[in-house]
């Protein structure tokens, strides 16, 4: 942070040049190899400092008055820090729709203006809009950069893009650019790039896929399936292809396997949500999925509040280190995860062995048990089924969409049933409904299960 903001300053950068983004990069390749206590107690700092501010600073905690309490409790007994931490409550999706404005800070210092709106992509139909400042869109640059060079990627070589693009640019879908654009270009000499809307017709993204020929390609999962099949059907892949890098959706062992074998094509992914940004990358040594500390703390908890250890699951609940525009202390953001053991990489950053979902993608059993379902991928090698959708409409039924190449045959819908019933370790009701597409999410996003209950939904 400038000297003007009495912070302690970012954790994990030497003392020198912030403002420059090759400097702040320099800093990551540097903290990454911290060790976890030394990266803990840096986050410790910035986060006792940051309560304070919130207090201050934002009217939701200055009228809540507890954030003022904490900080003061936190920093009278730094020993224990992380047992008073987790006293904090938490702050839900619900309420971060609520409160809306009453959680922008009243001022930010001028070092890290201007503010900028994000807008979530509204998958639950509501969307959310928060500030980001000058400092963590920075920030947000060097992690993409720290992303890319974890996984030796070739500027110089060629990257296509297939997601979601806002309706003014799709106009310029398949055009082909210069350069791979922010943040890369500025600091490094890179190929052409081109980006096609999700949205198009699967004929059109295998035609640019074909045409344009990337090295690279960032996609959804989701969307991968259906044009490889497209593609087998006519004999043709992607020759320079060497790796997709996965966004928004969870990677399944499945298509990673048929990308290897049939492609001859790595994955990756990323995590990450749009309210704190970059959450996790994988490192290339031991594809373990490594979290950002320098940005975010991440905290994997129970149902009754505590931590998670490697090989638990929980609830993940983020704070952003350095958003001071929209500081959301604790904010649970409805998604459930698994703790991984440290990498033998030798990095101190933090690991996920699992991202499992948000709540309104598990399943809710009659006897009231609650999982997150992993079988669903027998129905990708049906035919006429061309793409599936899981959606749990009562504690007992199962409504499978379906988009086929031709109608069902009366045993072809019982095989449905069956795959459904045996995929989901349930007897449930099972009704196939035939529809011409399936949507997304306003951010492209797609949901391969998806529970209506009322109790799962966040």
């Amino acid at each position: 942070m400038a000297k003007s903001v009495p912070a302690p300053g970012w954790p994990s950068f030497p003392a020198g040049d912030k403002s420059s983004l090759g400097a702040l990069l320099a800093g990551l390749k540097v903290s990454q190899w911290w060790p976890a206590a030394e990266l803990r107690a840096a986050q410790q700092a910035q986060l006792g400092w940051l309560a304070g501010w919130a207090a201050a600073k934002v009217p939701h905690y200055q009228r809540e008055m507890w954030p003022a309490e904490f900080a003061a409790r936190l920093a009278q007994d730094p020993g224990q820090f992380w047992d008073i931490w987790r006293e904090m409550p938490t702050l839900t999706k619900p309420q971060l729709r609520a409160l809306g404005p009453k959680l922008y800070a009243r001022s930010i210092p001028t070092t890290q203006l201007p503010f900028a709106p994000i807008r979530t992509s509204g998958s639950t139909g509501i969307p959310v809009e928060l500030r980001t400042t000058a400092t963590t869109r920075h920030l947000w640059d060097a992690l993409t950069l720290r992303e890319h060079l974890w996984s030796q990627r070739d500027f110089r070589k060629r990257l296509g893009i297939i997601r979601s693009r806002k309706a003014a640019a799709r106009h310029t879908d398949g055009l082909v650019q210069p350069n791979w654009g922010a943040p890369v270009a500025p600091l490094f000499p890179s190929g052409p790039s081109s980006a096609m809307h999700i949205g198009q017709p699967v004929e059109a993204l295998a035609a640019w896929l074909l045409d344009f020929d990337p090295h690279y390609l960032l996609t959804y999962p989701s969307i991968m399936p259906w044009l490889m099949d497209h593609m087998a059907a006519a004999g043709k892949r992607p020759q320079s292809l060497r790796e997709i890098r996965f966004v928004s959706e969870p990677l399944d062992e499945t298509l990673e396997t048929r990308l290897a074998e049939e492609w001859q094509v790595r994955s990756t992914d990323i995590y990450s949500a749009n309210e704190v940004g970059y959450i996790a990358f994988r490192c290339l040594e031991h594809g373990a999925l490594h979290v950002q500390s320098e940005s975010l703390l991440l905290e994997v908890i129970n149902d009754q509040g505590q931590a998670c250890a490697a090989g638990e699951s929980g609830r993940v609940v983020v704070t952003s280190l350095h958003n001071l525009a929209t500081p959301m202390l604790r904010y649970d953001l409805g998604d459930y995860a698994t703790v991984g053991a440290p990498c033998p990489c030798g990095r101190g950053l933090p690991v996920i062995s699992r991202i499992l979902g948000r709540t309104r993608n598990t399943a809710l059993s009659p006897d009231g048990k609650r999982y997150w379902p992993t079988r669903l991928n027998r129905m990708r090698t049906m035919q006429p089924v061309m793409q599936a959708q899981y959606v749990q409409t009562a504690i007992d039924t199962i409504e499978v969409r379906v988009v086929l190449s031709r109608p069902l045959r009366d045993e072809e819908r019982l095989e449905v049933v069956k795959n459904t019933i045996e995929a989901l370790g349930h007897p449930y009701k099972v009704e196939v409904v035939p529809v011409t597409e399936i949507g997304r999410g306003a951010g492209g996003k797609f949901e391969e299960f998806l529970s209506l209950l009322p109790e799962l939904q966040n």
